[in-house]
């Protein structure tokens, strides 16, 4: 593991809970739902408030509809529906965490769209990386670092979606530069979920 920080939130009493917010992104494969989903569930056995918010964008989806239909989707219109349907779920989760006490962990964000982006071809806009910036002004982000080899061999395992070596290759080299540029904490998420849940434990103060 290598972080940038990994100073913790500050740690409050079950009875005092205000809302925190956590933002988990990464490549595919690098098992963000995995790790969110198993934090999530430990932490509500301990009685501690938490909550798991998706910020998907249904490319996968899109990629399977435009495949079983023979369309093929110009990128920059697959790139405009896939950001308005994350930035609509963005809003919402946002609102919710904002609202709601405890632990809210979200599932990729703004973020991961101007990831897909670069990778495209795309420019950043001027909107979108404004809107990543100002909606987690109060979040932390952690970026789940995978080498593109065991992420290839997750997805592959997992059949529910595919995704190219070089991709993956190409991906994690984007999110490392954003995590760079931000000062994200990074986490080596080849590591057991086990041990990859009490580090963002450590992390949320939890």
């Amino acid at each position: 593991m290598h972080a940038i920080s990994t100073s913790p939130l500050p740690v409050t009493s079950p009875a005092h809970d205000p809302p925190q917010t956590l933002v988990i992104v990464g490549t595919d494969g690098a098992g963000k739902s995995t790790s969110i989903d198993a934090l999530v569930h430990q932490l509500r056995n301990e009685r501690i408030q938490a909550r798991k918010l998706a910020n998907v964008a249904a490319r996968s989806w899109l990629t399977k509809f435009s495949r079983a239909a023979g369309i093929a989707f110009p990128t920059f219109i697959q790139d405009f529906l896939e950001t308005s349907i994350r930035c609509f779920n963005v809003a919402r989760n946002t609102f919710i965490a904002a609202h709601s006490p405890g632990l809210s962990v979200m599932d990729r964000h703004l973020y991961c769209q101007l990831a897909l982006r670069r990778l495209r071809g795309h420019p950043d806009g001027l909107l979108l990386p404004w809107l990543a910036r100002k909606s987690t002004e109060e979040a932390r982000i952690v970026l789940l670092d995978v080498d593109p080899h065991l992420a290839f061999k997750r997805i592959n395992t997992r059949g529910t979606d595919e995704e190219s070596l070089e991709y993956l290759e190409a991906s994690r080299a984007e999110y490392l530069r954003l995590a760079q540029h931000h000062g994200w904490i990074i986490l080596d998420a080849s590591m057991p979920t086990p041990q990859l849940v009490e580090q963002l434990r450590m992390i949320a103060g939890k």
